[in-house]
Formats: structure tokens, sequence, C-alpha cells
């Protein structure tokens, strides 16, 4: 890994996640142990907990870390509510005949990478029992019998355990509140796998103000997009509070953000081309009709 390329990995988080400064520094600090060689032998590049409310930044967090570090194809993502049943147990770990899971055939094929685990609490608890090796060494055995390596990974694991002490309207500090997120984990979680994770970060939830960074880092994103296509649009400050107000959800926090702002400016180019006007120029707003023009 390139010094000044490593050196760069904090700046460029604090300007893609919004809000999130104190977990982008913990975060930060793992990452670089595990790219400069200094994690203990026979364990994982590194691993991480991120706790807290869904559309708060953790699983887009990680995918930033994985593009600036490894590039976009080196990131393997897991549903962990697909293997809730016992019965779908072995999809992840494969089974006895052979047969590989999701999770060996991803490890058979690389050697680098991320490893997320979103909603691990919704995993079946024999894969918390194999967690334990994945976190405690570099190598597990599965249960098609292969061995693998794990050492070229970090590991990721987001939950939303406790997300309700931290939605719910207080007046309480945050210090407060991580602590309240930090003892629901506990009562969840044997503490010999909490213990096994380098940092466990608890997430904030999002304020008006950094809602409206989000929004404006989204809907710059799709601006330079469109440009690329030879579309030149203006934005109003009218049109970022409406896209922001839109595209943020009480539950699901500025997950939808990124796709209410490529759905109202991709339907105002479009109805201009449909027009035969040119799809440049200021966005206008019509609450009438609850969207996009340009002028």
């Amino acid at each position: 890994m390139n010094i000044a390329h490593l050196t760069g990995l904090e700046s460029h988080l604090v300007s893609k996640i919004k809000g999130q400064d104190h977990a982008i520094s913990r975060v930060c600090s793992v990452l670089e142990r595990g790219q400069l060689g200094l994690q203990p032998p026979g364990k994982p590049l590194g691993s991480l907990l991120f706790l807290g409310p869904t559309g708060v930044g953790k699983t887009e967090l990680t995918l930033e870390c994985s593009r600036y570090l490894f590039g976009n194809e080196s990131i393997f993502r897991f549903d962990m509510s697909e293997f809730l049943h016992q019965d779908a147990v072995k999809l992840f770990m494969g089974d006895e005949t052979g047969r590989p899971g999701r999770l060996g055939k991803i490890l058979s094929e690389h050697r680098q990478g991320i490893l997320l685990f979103d909603e691990i609490e919704k995993a079946n608890r024999l894969i918390w029992d194999l967690f334990l090796q994945m976190l405690d060494a570099a190598r597990i055995t599965l249960a098609d019998h292969h061995t693998y390596d794990l050492s070229g990974f970090y590991i990721v694991c987001t939950s939303n355990i406790g997300s309700q002490q931290l939605l719910r309207p207080t007046r309480l500090p945050f210090a407060t509140l991580e602590r309240a997120v930090l003892s629901e984990l506990h009562r969840l979680f044997r503490p010999e796998l909490i213990g096994r994770f380098d940092e466990k970060i608890v997430f904030k939830p999002l304020s008006p103000d950094i809602q409206r960074e989000i929004g404006r880092l989204a809907i710059n994103e799709e601006l330079d997009r469109l440009r690329k296509k030879g579309f030149e649009l203006e934005i109003s400050d009218e049109a970022v509070e409406f896209l922001v107000r839109r595209g943020m959800h009480k539950t699901l926090g500025a997950r939808p953000m990124r796709k209410t702002v490529q759905k109202f400016m991709g339907d105002a180019i479009r109805q201009a081309l449909k027009a035969g006007r040119p799809p440049s120029g200021p966005l206008t707003v019509s609450l009438l009709s609850d969207a996009f023009a340009i002028e």
C-alpha cells in the first residue's frame, strides 16, 4: 500500500460520509494498521462492528472504504436475514457433501477485500459460532470440510441493535445513548464474540443539517454524472430542499436519498427530451405536479 494514498483515506471518507466523523477516525485506525501489516499474525486484517439505525452510513462507509483500498470489486456483502432459519445455514456454510456455501465460494475465489455482514443479529446462532472462528483466526473450516484463509480480509458486521435508543426524542448526550446501545449489545451477544471485534462503533442519528449535507452531496454527484452524459443542469436552493424533504425517511434515514435525486432529475430530462426541448438548464420545482422541470 502506497503510504501517500493511505494518508488520504480519512479525508476521503470525511468528504463522502456525513455526520459520522467520530466513527471514521476509529475505522481508519483499524484499516491503516491492517494495510501497514501491524495486525498480529493469525488474524484477519481487521474487524469492525457498526451499530445504529438504518440509513445513517454504516454500509455506505464500508463501501467507501472498500473502493478506496481495493477498488469496486473487492467487497463481498451478505444480508444475514437470509440465514435466519436453520435450513438456510447450509446456504451460507456449505454442507457435508462438499458443496460450498456462499462464504466458501467467495473465499475460494478471492484473497483480499472486505467481508460485509449486514444485520448480523438476524443470522442463525450456528452462524454466530462461526464468527468466533472468523474473528479469532485467519483460517476457518466450513461444513464442506474445506479450510479457508481470511488473512487478506477485513470483516465488517452491521447491526440495528439498540436503534430505538438513538431514534427516541431525547436531550441525553450521545455518550449516554452510546452506552445504552452497547449495553443492549452485551445482552444479546456472548461476550467472547463481542470481545473479538477490534472496534465496536455506534453511529449517530442524522440531524437536519447533516441530512442537507447528504442531500447536497448526492445532488452534486448526480449533476456530475449527468454532465458527463451531456446534460448541463443547474439547481436552486429551493430544489435542494425539495429533494432533501423527499429523500429522507423517518425509519430508513438517508438510504432513499440517492434514488430520489436520480428519479426527479431523470424525470425532468426525460420530459424535456419527449417534448423536444433542450435537456439542459435550471431545474424548477413544480409543486402542483410534485416534479422537476427544466426551464
